[in-house]
């Protein structure tokens, strides 16, 4: 009889994500699957998507290729056996007016007509389409895989897909209370669409997965974020960001920050002081040192202490035991990449040696 989830350390995995939320013990993960050169099931890969419409919006192909794909990876060590109906960081945007602009690696969102009054429409055609892949993905997994939330997005960066960065810029200096209402009915907004998927995903016991940085907790849980926050000062961060963000943390039972670029650090004070934020991610931007590089130290024990669990990109197996002995092993979760099984290995025996 074939065995129903295609992981063979489950249950495993699953406990070392229940310690690392009580911030006992690491993780390491990969982004995607290891890749195999045979699958699972009788099926051939879908051709080539023959244009950025069909690779987007044709869901029979999409379907297909997610199923080849999934059937044909395994996941060692903390990867989850994780697909998400990804349309684009901040699809979110789609439901609120926001059109979408494909690209060959991602989608962006162009400005709405209008957001004077932000409301949630679960009938928007693109957010029925979102949510149709979403129900055959969930169709065609049958137990051997699962689906999470996708990358919805929320807070200012949304915002600033409906309105226009530089626009929303201006706004908060202009019209400050405006900005705030907007938020105010983001926030809404995202938690609406955000159940319309968690209802899809959740398992009977609560268990959940969101589909970005490959997160599993045993409830609600989600990435936050706010790139724009590059763009303005730490003040205006806890004048416009903390008190929707601080909200959101509070309605997840766990929550991750995505700290994206070093333009973004005079913000981490702000950050630990949110008591329901969780967890924090580190992506340095390319003109600092990785995210595995002793440089980070530091910030790295500074998030520890303050008892939040950490997410490190690293790039190598060999990143791990030297980091581990610079900030300790409890609540630390390596977040990489492995695009062949004999990269795998490497990670696989790193992370033996060390457990």
């Amino acid at each position: 009889m074939m065995q129903k989830i295609w992981k063979d350390n489950w249950a495993e995995t699953r406990q070392r994500f229940r310690d690392w939320w009580a911030g006992k013990g690491f993780l390491v993960g990969y982004w995607n699957g290891v890749p195999q050169t045979t699958s699972r099931l009788a099926m051939d890969p879908p051709p080539p998507a023959v244009s950025l419409d069909q690779q987007w919006t044709d869901l029979e192909w999409r379907a297909a290729e997610v199923r080849h794909r999934m059937a044909s990876s395994t996941w060692p060590l903390d990867c989850l056996p994780l697909a998400h109906p990804y349309f684009g960081p901040g699809s979110l945007a789609m439901a609120l007016g926001s059109p979408p602009a494909y690209q060959p690696d991602t989608v962006w969102f162009n400005p709405a007509e209008s957001c004077d009054s932000i409301r949630f429409d679960a009938a928007h055609p693109l957010w029925q389409l979102h949510m149709e892949l979403a129900d055959r993905l969930l169709a065609d997994a049958g137990g051997h895989y699962y689906l999470g939330v996708p990358d919805l997005v929320e807070n200012w960066d949304i915002l600033g897909s409906l309105r226009g960065a530089e626009n929303l810029l201006m706004d908060m200096i202009e019209r400050p209370a405006w900005v705030m209402e907007r938020l105010v009915e983001l926030n809404e907004a995202y938690f609406a669409a955000f159940d319309d998927c968690w209802r899809r995903v959740v398992a009977q016991d609560g268990e959940s997965m969101f589909g970005w940085f490959q997160l599993w907790a045993p409830g609600k849980v989600a990435k936050v974020q706010c790139d724009g926050c590059a763009m303005f000062s730490p003040a205006m961060f806890r004048e416009f960001v903390m008190p929707t963000l601080t909200d959101q943390c509070n309605r997840l039972d766990y929550s991750m920050y995505h700290l994206d670029g070093s333009q973004c650090l005079d913000k981490l004070d702000a950050l630990l002081e949110i008591e329901s934020l969780t967890a924090i991610e580190w992506t340095p931007d390319p003109k600092v040192p990785g995210g595995g590089d002793l440089y980070w130290t530091e910030m790295y024990r500074r998030i520890l202490s303050a008892g939040k669990r950490l997410q490190i990109l690293i790039t190598s197996a060999d990143q791990i035991e030297p980091m581990l002995d610079a900030i300790g092993a409890d609540g630390v979760y390596f977040l990489t990449n492995a695009a062949s099984q004999a990269e795998s290995d490497k990670f696989e025996e790193a992370v033996a040696r060390l457990r």
